[in-house]
């Protein structure tokens, strides 16, 4: 009855990371899909634009009832889906919201910020400008998003029990010591090779 929660900053290689923790572990991925539900379930979606457009494209600016609504409803359903167990929940706050079960595992992945720029500008393919700005914009809009809805200032170390930096690592590296601290911890048994489901996986970040 694995529970994991992973956040990542855009550019890491999170992403990356999460899926290939959730097939060897045999986990559910859950990510975007979370605010997509509870907005649905909130009556808010204009809640659900707001909180996926993290480069504030779309200029939404939902009512306050809409979003303690929404905040609501997220933190019903990171609840639901820990007490199912057996998955891994990307972003959406779920180190706050679970931060008092100690059956759940909290890990937060980070980058230097020149490797951060170069993983976006390759990956989606856009100039070094571009990349710098959706970095800002993503980095705001995560920081935003705790301090909005759980009154958390920021992405703070003591929200995890393992703050992985990629500075020297590659993905596989970090797999294995998410996997290896997870087992140590009794989240997990020996690591499985199970599909996980893309269905329910967040969207590509630009790595």
């Amino acid at each position: 009855m694995a529970v994991i929660t992973l956040s990542r900053e855009m550019g890491s290689r999170g992403d990356d990371i999460a899926r290939a923790v959730a097939e060897r572990l045999g986990l559910r991925l859950v990510g975007r899909e979370l605010i997509n539900r509870a907005a649905k379930e909130a009556g808010a979606p204009e809640v659900a634009l707001a909180e996926i457009d993290e480069l504030g494209l779309l200029g939404v600016k939902p009512s306050a009832a809409a979003l303690r609504l929404y905040r609501e409803k997220v933190t019903a359903v990171i609840h639901e889906l820990a007490a199912e167990g057996d998955v891994l929940l990307v972003g959406r706050g779920g180190q706050v919201l679970l931060a008092d079960r100690a059956d759940v595992f909290h890990v937060r992945i980070i980058a230097p910020r020149t490797m951060r720029l170069a993983l976006v500008q390759t990956g989606c393919r856009v100039s070094a400008e571009v990349a710098a700005a959706r970095i800002e914009a993503s980095d705001a809009a995560r920081t935003g998003f705790l301090k909005r809805h759980f009154g958390v200032p920021g992405d703070e170390a003591h929200l995890y029990d393992l703050v992985i930096n990629m500075t020297h690592l590659d993905v596989p590296a970090a797999v294995d010591l998410v996997c290896l601290a997870a087992a140590r911890l009794g989240l997990s048994d020996q690591p499985r090779e199970q599909a996980s489901h893309p269905q329910d996986a967040e969207g590509c970040e630009c790595l």
